[in-house]
């Protein structure tokens, strides 16, 4: 579509001295229209004359006074800037679709023509091609429109994140993306232990890893590809919440009991209740006695008033150690009004659902008031209190072979979304890089403090006007290293030149902000110019103008 060109002046409407002076103007031609008009001495033909040069002389007069521009569009230049890291033979190959545009480097940014050019506007469009961009380039495209073709050398992170804040026993989630050259094993590594891992085919490849929080306090995980290491990641573990889980059973088998004994090493408080006899039970309690947040039972054990009263109260409620999954969901569904339904998938008695792990064989049905539990046949549905069911049969082998790390895995998994909601909780994605503004959410908390402290530094929290009890911040981190936060957590800072993440984080959040109303409006006038009659055409004209008007008395008409 062609551009218009559009003329613009310098007058203000709103400054009064402008509409002095333009009315000063129109006093004049006025004034010489009339003087000459009244002049009897005047031929017809020389006052029409007269007035032709007094109006061109006003003309320069206001024309200078309005200082007339013109938008004019620039030529469509269009660049492709790349980053020193990406290899000639990529930036070949995109040229062969993207057209024979001048190429220029990073690393010549400075030395070449190409700031006067992007100031002039003689530039249309950037393509940015790679990530090793400074903020200071992309700070000079904000009069172009900016494209971006990422290059992502094999066998390095393009994207990563994880949680920089969570409490012990709590899962750790990390995610992320990388061009592997060949297949290989990626692998999340605390000292010489695996903490998951995963065989990357050749090509692209995400990758999504879970652990529960072993620690407490600061923590530091390497991810590794094929023994080389490509990124330390840090996180801050808070103390275990306070929870307290009950037991009700009528006879505890090996894996309840080895379920209640890891809650218990844990720190939780747990009381294992079984039916001795019709009015005999026998109760055991691991670490302080408190009244229990979470039940865990049997579908035996459905129709127990302790149960029952429970469900009433809001408290949440684990069914494990099912048989006949049918039959045990009908009479859960009977007891407690749940509409839980399965679908058998296998004719054995049970099914692998990988590192070991038995299962009935059934799947738990779709229903909308269901939360699936991922990985595992568990879900959990909400009615008055929130009620799950697993039909996993046995995870306790897991801990006699030594494989701590898988079981910790799938029962954080497993009671992590039972558990009854936690008070001043604190969510940021890591990795947290200094220079680049990070946005901080608090939840559920217990007072409404004004600001928060960030090292010595604090930064004002802005609450929700929909929620009052969450809140957050936006804050740019100005140092490295481990930063104090609030009075007991601490969150860690990247370097920026020293992580790979930064350069493709950086280009994305430019782009985000790009993209929003203000520069969208700038955006039109991105591929034109202003075109305004340099000084000395406006003396020309003036002397031109001065000129015929002195010269015109001498010459008889």
């Amino acid at each position: 579509m062609k551009v218009v060109d559009q003329v613009i002046s310098a007058f203000n409407p709103a400054d009064t001295i402008n509409w002095v002076l333009l009315l000063l103007l129109a006093v004049l031609l006025l004034l010489q229209l009339a003087l000459i008009i009244r002049n009897k001495s005047l031929s017809a033909r020389r006052k029409w004359v007269r007035a032709v040069l007094n109006f061109l002389f006003w003309s320069v007069l206001a024309g200078y006074f309005l200082q007339l521009e013109w938008r004019k569009p620039v030529g469509s230049k269009l660049v492709l800037l790349a980053d020193n890291t990406v290899p000639a033979a990529y930036i070949n190959h995109l040229k062969d679709s993207l057209g024979n545009r001048e190429i220029i480097r990073t690393n010549t940014v400075a030395t070449s023509a190409f700031r006067s050019q992007l100031t002039d506007g003689s530039i249309d469009t950037v393509t940015l091609i790679g990530s090793a961009f400074s903020p200071e380039i992309l700070g000079q495209l904000s009069r172009q429109t900016v494209q971006w073709i990422p290059y992502y050398q094999p066998d390095q992170l393009q994207l990563i994140r994880w949680k920089a804040f969570l409490r012990k026993g709590e899962m750790q989630v990390v995610s992320g993306t990388l061009y592997s050259s060949q297949q290989q094993m990626l692998k999340l590594r605390f000292g010489k232990q695996i903490l998951d891992s995963l065989l990357l085919k050749a090509g692209p490849a995400d990758f999504k890893f879970q652990f529960p929080a072993f620690s407490q306090g600061r923590t530091e995980i390497e991810l590794v590809l094929d023994q080389k290491p490509l990124d330390t990641l840090h996180y801050f573990s808070r103390k275990a919440p306070d929870f307290a889980y009950q037991f009700i059973l009528d006879s505890p088998d090996f894996e309840s009991k080895t379920l209640a004994d890891w809650l218990g090493r844990k720190g939780y408080s747990v009381q294992l209740t079984s039916t001795i006899s019709k009015n005999r039970s026998n109760r055991l309690n691991i670490n302080r006695a408190a009244d229990a947040d979470v039940i865990i039972t049997d579908p035996a054990n459905a129709t127990n008033p302790v149960v029952k009263k429970a469900v009433i109260q809001g408290k949440p409620v684990l069914f494990m150690n099912l048989s006949d999954a049918e039959a045990d969901l009908k009479t859960i569904n009977e007891a407690l009004g749940t509409d839980w339904n399965v679908k058998k998938i296998a004719n054995e008695t049970t099914v692998s659902i990988g590192n070991g792990i038995q299962a009935l064989p059934y799947r738990l049905t779709v229903a909308l008031n269901q939360l699936p539990v991922a990985g595992y046949p568990v879900a959990i549905q909400k009615t008055t209190a929130k009620i799950g069911v697993s039909l996993v049969s046995e995870t306790f082998p897991l801990k006699l072979s030594g494989d701590s790390v898988t079981y910790d895995r799938i029962w954080t998994s497993i009671l992590t979304p039972l558990q009854p909601a936690l008070k001043d909780n604190v969510q940021l994605e890591s990795p947290v890089f200094k220079g680049i503004r990070s946005v901080i959410h608090f939840n559920n908390v217990s007072r409404k403090p004004a600001e928060i402290r960030i090292g010595n530094d604090t930064a004002r929290l802005d609450y929700s006007p929909i929620n009052a009890w969450s809140a957050q911040t936006r804050y740019v981190f100005g140092r490295t290293g481990w930063l104090p936060f609030q009075d007991s957590l601490a969150v860690y800072v990247d370097e920026p030149d020293k992580n790979a993440v930064f350069g493709n984080r950086l280009v994305s959040d430019y782009l985000r902000f790009r993209s929003s109303g203000e520069v969208e409006t700038q955006a039109g006038i991105q591929n034109q110019r202003s075109v305004k009659l340099p000084d000395w055409i406006w003396i020309l004209l003036f002397l031109s103008s001065l000129t015929a008007l002195w010269i015109e008395p001498k010459f008889s008409i």
